[in-house]
């Protein structure tokens, strides 16, 4: 037997034996399903959204919240915060920052803990920040970012606000993302982001990173029933923003990798060609989407390099539309936060500012975000929010290339379709000739 046969015999049996307890752990699971009941979470009832997220957070943070445990969960959040920061760059302001925080929450002075907090001492006064916990003339603020992308100038926005409310190095505002990316240019400059990291008035925090703080909420809470909900709470974040894999899944994986030097090496060989894999997928989903384009609209693909790069597009064109395209966009490395819409076909901002945006256009697609380069966008919900963690979006991709099938063909298609006939109704007059040229109001 030759070194590449006997290799792949190596493989074959590797994912066989895998296939085999991955069988048997689901059979028994089945067993015990009566007394155990591993599928079974709360938030499936729940099914929480952005604003509920943070109502969630808010009520373990807040000291004075019925879960009865004072403030021992802002004490493990704060602690998070510090031990998560870079090496990278300077900490001390931030550290101070949480020193001083937890000095005034050691004395008698009361945490007030609000939701939804106008920014009412700024011009863009109808803002909202998320979450506002404050302790004497010190605040805490979270911009809770599960799923949505950025508003234009937001962050820039609520900085402004915590620097009039508290004062320079009185304030820390948290950008917790589900994919760990920071704000995007269009909500706070890169030089300000910067600048406003360094200086510790900003943290970015990543629901992953978040998890492991949930995690030590559930081990230190000394209620049985907060415990239960905190596990629950806890299992629906991994399954929404760490890929689907129940933890018992990841565990019996994990040690049977470990169990033997051959299973390591096929699985770290496995994880290096990731990537290569992802993008061969992708060609497929580029053929199969040229192939199911509706008539008179074109395909244009701008995948290509998909490990690398943040933004990756493909669009969907109309001669007729001129200035406007349908896209469909990955705002972050390795697929992270997916998203689609109408943007402007420009190549700088400049060119994006002269083009006008298409007034009503929530009326016809429903409720979407906008921006410069935007008149409408939605995200996708999981499973296709994002890719980097997420199998299901990989498994349709080959599906559809063996079928010609897959929901997620059938709805990026269709969401082609159904955008389409807004364009051709809001961009074309009575004859089908474009009115793009000249502005668009409602």
């Amino acid at each position: 037997m030759d070194e590449a046969t006997n290799k792949k015999t190596e493989i074959e049996h590797f994912f066989s034996t895998l296939q085999a307890k991955c069988d048997s752990y689901a059979h028994f699971m089945r067993l015990y399903e009566s007394s155990l009941a591993p599928r079974f979470n709360l938030f499936d009832f729940i099914g929480p959204n952005e604003n509920k997220l943070s109502e969630i957070i808010a009520f373990f943070l807040d000291p004075m919240a019925s879960h009865g445990q004072g403030d021992v969960f802002l004490r493990i959040f704060l602690n998070m915060i510090g031990r998560s920061e870079g090496k990278e760059q300077d900490d001390k302001p931030l550290r101070k920052f949480l020193e001083a925080f937890e000095n005034n929450l050691n004395g008698a002075v009361k945490a007030t803990l609000t939701l939804e907090k106008a920014t009412d001492l700024i011009e863009t006064s109808q803002r909202r920040i998320d979450i506002e916990l404050n302790i004497g003339n010190i605040g805490l603020a979270i911009e809770n970012k599960p799923w949505a992308c950025d508003q234009i100038d937001q962050v820039s926005d609520y900085n402004k606000q915590l620097l009039k409310r508290y004062g320079e190095n009185r304030y820390l505002l948290i950008y917790l993302s589900g994919t760990g990316e920071p704000p995007s240019e269009e909500s706070v400059a890169e030089k300000e982001r910067e600048a406003l990291t360094s200086s510790g008035h900003l943290k970015i925090l990543s629901y992953r990173e978040f998890i492991t703080c949930v995690n030590r909420f559930k081990k230190d809470c000394r209620s049985e029933r907060v415990r239960c909900f905190l596990q629950d709470f806890e299992d629906y974040l991994r399954i929404q923003f760490e890929g689907g894999m129940a933890m018992y899944e990841k565990d019996m994986i994990k040690e049977y990798i470990l169990e033997d030097p051959k299973n390591l090496e096929i699985a770290l060989a496995v994880s290096q060609i990731q990537t290569d894999i992802k993008e061969k997928l992708l060609n497929d989903l580029r053929g199969i989407l040229h192939q199911k384009c509706p008539a008179n609209i074109t395909l244009d693909w701008g995948i290509d390099n998909f490990g690398g790069a943040r933004y990756q597009s493909f669009s969907f064109k109309r001669d007729t539309w001129k200035k406007y395209k349908i896209t469909f966009e990955f705002d972050g490395a390795q697929g992270r936060a997916f998203a689609y819409g109408v943007s402007k076909n420009a190549r700088d901002d400049e060119e994006a500012k002269n083009i006008a945006d298409i007034g009503g256009i929530d009326d016809k697609l429903g409720h979407g975000g906008k921006s410069l380069w935007w008149p409408w966008y939605r995200d996708f919900e999981p499973p296709y929010y994002d890719w980097s963690i997420s199998r299901e979006p990989w498994i349709e991709i080959l599906n559809a290339a063996k079928q010609g099938e897959s929901p997620l063909v059938n709805r990026i298609i269709g969401e082609v379709v159904r955008i389409a006939e807004v364009l051709d109704q809001m961009l074309l007059d009575d004859n089908g000739v474009s009115i793009t040229d000249t502005p668009i109001s409602g």
